[in-house]
């Protein structure tokens, strides 16, 4: 009896294994990786019987692919001989460069810079909130360090020093995508 329930666990096991578990289950095809195509204006003429503009309803899809919306009230007369345009004005933020014990870091459009020789480890995120990790090695000691920054896409830095490296901890003020670059002079991240 206890033959028979072994072979009731395992067969099924066998049937379903596959030879090299380690190859993907779909293997894209002729992926292309598009940039986005930025918004930058529409106008919208209303009807002739329009008079009082209610609402409008803005449908979006989120970072994680969803579709959201947001809707403002507006409750206001109109004229619909003239358009209502919708804008998305570019926003520019500030350079910074903050000063830390082992290395500058510039902010601007979107990127930052660690200017160091020291060697990149590792770079992870973490969620909620959403925040970038990077690993220096090199032997320092200092307390650690938070620094708050205003007008930015960045809200905090936190710099702490471990045996051995260095850990740099960026907080965000949204989820952003990527891309780490590793130069001769420090380290670059671009966000998207």
């Amino acid at each position: 009896m206890k033959i028979y329930k072994f072979f009731l666990i395992f067969i099924p096991l066998i049937l379903f294994a596959r030879i090299n578990p380690f190859e993907p289950v779909v293997t894209p095809e002729n992926i292309k990786i598009k940039k986005p195509k930025y918004f930058h204006q529409v106008k919208v003429y209303l009807p002739s019987d329009a008079r009082v503009l209610k609402k409008i309803v803005f449908v979006y899809q989120s970072l994680n692919s969803d579709i959201k919306q947001k809707e403002i009230k507006i409750d206001k007369a109109v004229d619909f001989h003239s358009p209502i345009i919708v804008t998305q004005m570019k926003k520019t933020f500030p350079v910074k460069v903050l000063r830390f014990p082992a290395f500058k870091l510039y902010i601007k459009n979107k990127k930052l810079f660690f200017a160091t020789k020291d060697k990149l480890l590792r770079v992870f995120f973490l969620a909620r909130p959403f925040r970038l990790v990077l690993d220096f090695k090199r032997n320092v000691d200092f307390l650690t360090i938070q620094k708050q920054i205003k007008n930015s896409f960045v809200k905090k830095i936190i710099v702490g020093s471990h045996n051995g490296f260095y850990r740099v901890v960026v907080y965000f003020d949204a989820k952003y995508s990527y891309n780490v670059k590793k130069e001769i002079n420090g380290v670059l991240i671009e966000l998207k």
